[in-house]
């Protein structure tokens, strides 16, 4: 009598980013893609297996629950070509605006400055390697010397469904004396929120040239993202962002802006609105190398409910970089007695002939301008409201657009009615 032989069905292990085989199966998925590339990847995954699995501190990481930036919760990755859509590119001759999976194969020479440039090292550097790693998709947006468009490009991130995560990695580069406006939004997942998205984002602007961007993060207050921002910015050229953050349930935000260039300029603003628990941790650096730059950071937070806001930056001027001009400020208003505001500015500088100023605060509204508003028929809320968008206003007059800048502050209305 002949014995049959049972076997279990393989079952394949729980995603996890601890595991090799993680990374494994990835890269046999993407076996087509050019050698260099596959390098990078690998040596991303390297770096980040070997990182310290357990930090007991880290001053990066100072007053942040860096718990709720875990990546046990993930278990799995998004689909990526549902998590970044074009929604308006340029006609401009010069000025190219793609996606990263689409010029993979046939232009692989317009992402080659992708592994050049690292991100801003300000704390999630896992974030930054897994990116390296896995993105499957991000967009890359360049314009050759003198190239200009009066309309801006448009690209929306999109948070996938609940567990998974997106990986984008993208890049800007502009040519001497050329002019861009980006519009970057982040918006919800429509049906199943809960999502990740790990965004990294490398800049290099060449003499001259002017790039204005905007940012509008609307994401639902389930999800997590993490953003990473370097910005490279050559002789004369001019960098203006200015970020809206009114969604997500934790947002880390890491942005360093390197003034390379002798006259370079940068303008840096951002605008948070929390609810319930959400937490918005932002750490920035501004680095003046060369002499005669300027920039300026401008971050303003209200607080409602029991959200709380991290603000680190820091302000650092080389020996060569004389006649710099920096200045640093975050301001904080609470709405109830249960949000929070840790604020840690800092400069270091090492030139003589400079100007630099660095300050913080936070506080509630003054009874006055309340009474004031009242006084006049206004509701309690109602003042509230007109006063925090007062308060919030002025980042986003930064906005060099008009018709950005008044869309912007749209939503920001839109979101206080909510």
């Amino acid at each position: 009598m002949s014995q049959e032989i049972l076997t279990s069905p393989v079952s394949m292990p729980p995603f996890s980013f601890d595991q090799p085989q993680t990374f494994e199966l990835f890269a046999e998925g993407r076996s087509w893609e050019p050698g260099w590339l596959a390098d990078y990847r690998k040596e991303c995954w390297e770096q980040f297996s070997n990182l310290p699995k357990r930090v007991l501190k880290d001053e990066r990481w100072r007053f942040s629950p860096r718990a709720r930036f875990g990546l046990t919760k993930i278990d799995g990755l998004a689909n990526a070509k549902e998590s970044l859509l074009i929604e308006s590119a340029s006609t401009v001759d010069g000025i190219s605006f793609d996606l990263l999976d689409r010029l993979i194969l046939d232009q692989a020479h317009s992402i080659s400055l992708l592994p050049k440039i690292s991100g801003p090292n300000l704390g999630a550097d896992d974030y930054s390697l897994l990116t390296g790693a896995f993105a499957e998709t991000g967009f890359i947006l360049r314009a050759q010397a003198s190239a200009r468009s009066d309309d801006p490009v448009i690209i929306e991130h999109r948070e996938p469904e609940a567990g998974k995560i997106a990986f984008h990695h993208n890049l800007i580069e502009l040519e001497a004396h050329a002019e861009v406006t980006l519009i970057e939004k982040f918006t919800a997942h429509p049906h199943n929120p809960g999502g990740h998205i790990s965004n990294l984002l490398k800049v290099r602007l060449g003499e001259g040239a002017r790039l204005n961007r905007v940012v509008l993060q609307e994401c639902s207050q389930s999800s997590s993202l993490v953003q990473m921002e370097n910005f490279i910015i050559g002789k004369n050229a001019n960098l203006n962002t200015v970020s809206l953050h009114l969604g997500s349930g934790q947002s880390r935000i890491e942005s360093k802006g390197v003034l390379q260039g002798e006259g370079a300029n940068f303008d840096y603003g951002s605008v948070y609105l929390g609810r319930n628990d959400q937490l918005f941790d932002q750490r920035t650096i501004q680095v003046h190398e060369a002499p005669h730059c300027t920039s300026n950071l401008l971050c303003k937070n209200v607080l409602c409910n029991q959200s709380k806001s991290i603000f680190s930056g820091l302000i650092k001027v080389e020996e060569k970089a004389q006649h710099t001009d920096a200045y640093q400020t975050n301001r904080n208003l609470l709405l109830g007695s249960e949000g929070k505001a840790d604020s840690l500015p800092g400069l270091e500088i090492l030139a003589n002939e400079v100007k630099c100023s660095h300050g913080a605060t936070t506080s509630r509204i003054d009874p006055q301008d309340l009474f004031y508003l009242q006084s006049r028929g206004i509701t309690s809320e109602k003042s509230e409201k007109l006063i925090a968008l007062g308060f919030l206003n002025e980042p986003l007059m930064g906005i060099n657009d008009k018709n950005s800048r008044e869309w912007a502050m749209q939503c920001l209305e839109s979101s206080f009615a909510s």
